[in-house]
């Protein structure tokens, strides 16, 4: 058997086919698999051949969705393209939207009693959102972050899209 190196999804096929986490035998990254005097040859057999196929750059899905929410949501404003940006979804910046949108849900306005809001995009822009704007863009973040979680949980298996389209 070829030596190659071994990514991060190498644990996830071996859980996939079922038996073999959990038996005798580590890996490390560089493609090295050893195996114990008393590893079954049944075990040594089912990890060589999840080896065989392995791809190292195969990313698990969850991975892919962790890296989603670094990378943030592109939002498309049909009624204020102005809006059009990258939005960040990290824990920090979801904290603030939250805040924001719920302060606007109990009546309390934008921060400072304005009537627009400017909020910062990814790359620090600033973008002049009114109540509704942020409304949908609150709601757009929520689902987005939700469906990744989701992915992250085992719960789904498909990655939402990276972009929305509010009004």
């Amino acid at each position: 058997m070829t030596q190659k190196a071994i990514g991060p999804s190498f644990y996830d096929e071996l859980v996939a086919s079922g038996g073999l986490v959990g038996q005798h035998f580590s890996w490390s990254a560089d493609g090295t698999i050893e195996f114990f005097a008393d590893t079954p040859a049944s075990v040594v057999a089912g990890v060589e051949a999840v080896y065989a196929v392995h791809n190292p750059a195969t990313i698990p899905l969850p991975m892919q969705a962790q890296s989603a929410l670094a990378t943030g949501l592109k939002l498309t404003s049909t009624g204020t393209p102005a809006l059009n940006g990258t939005f960040a979804c990290d824990p920090l910046s979801q904290m603030d939207i939250i805040a924001i949108e719920t302060s606007l849900n109990a009546g309390k306005g934008f921060p400072g009693g304005a009537t627009t809001f400017n909020y910062p995009d990814a790359s620090g822009a600033m973008h002049a959102f009114s109540q509704s704007n942020f409304t949908n863009f609150a709601a757009a973040v929520r689902d987005y972050v939700y469906a990744l979680k989701s992915v992250i949980a085992g719960a789904s298996s498909t990655l939402p899209s990276a972009s929305a389209t509010i009004a």
